[in-house]
């Protein structure tokens, strides 16, 4: 009688650990899934990086391969939702690190979906000051969503000409 109660236990512990088990691992899948957030969005500090490394590569190659060096969403500058943009000082794209055919598009005029024209408000901070940010609503590429941006933007001067170098940050 003491074998069968053992074994009759034996088979409630397994049967419940085989239930909790499974249970148990999808939590752990809910609290990293839960964190993961942070880690697919870029912060303030990591724009700014950025847009130092793209500075140092455009002094060296130039704006006129800007656009090569951008592109592609498996380029060394395309780091989860942060890319950088060069832009002239009247608003024209040279080179978008996330959409490529805003190239050679003068988008000055654009306007956020507020209503708000966040590339001329950029411009003009950077004439006037060398550097700004700008917040605005746009689509986040990874959610499909509008949220808010926003856009840590700096004045360089390639081959004698201005241009305006922005990375944005997703809130």
């Amino acid at each position: 009688m003491m074998g069968m109660i053992s074994k009759l236990r034996l088979r409630v512990q397994r049967q419940t650990l085989l239930t909790v088990l499974p249970v148990l691992l999808l939590l752990v899948v809910i609290a990293f899934a839960a964190g993961a957030p942070a880690h697919t969005r870029g912060t303030d500090a990591e724009a700014l990086t950025m847009i130092d490394r793209a500075q140092h590569l455009l002094e060296r190659i130039g704006p006129d391969a800007a656009a090569e060096a951008f592109a592609g969403h498996d380029s060394a500058y395309i780091d989860r939702d942060l890319y950088p943009m060069l832009l002239d000082d009247q608003g024209v794209m040279i080179a978008h690190g996330w959409t490529a055919t805003l190239n050679g598009s003068n988008l000055k005029d654009l306007r956020d979906v507020d209503g708000k024209p966040f590339i001329r408000e950029a411009l003009a901070g950077v004439a006037r000051d060398g550097r700004t940010n700008v917040t605005y609503q746009w689509i986040d590429p990874l959610t499909g969503q509008v949220a808010r941006k926003t856009m840590h933007a700096r004045r360089l001067v390639l081959n004698g000409k201005p241009y305006m170098l922005a990375v944005g940050v997703y809130r």
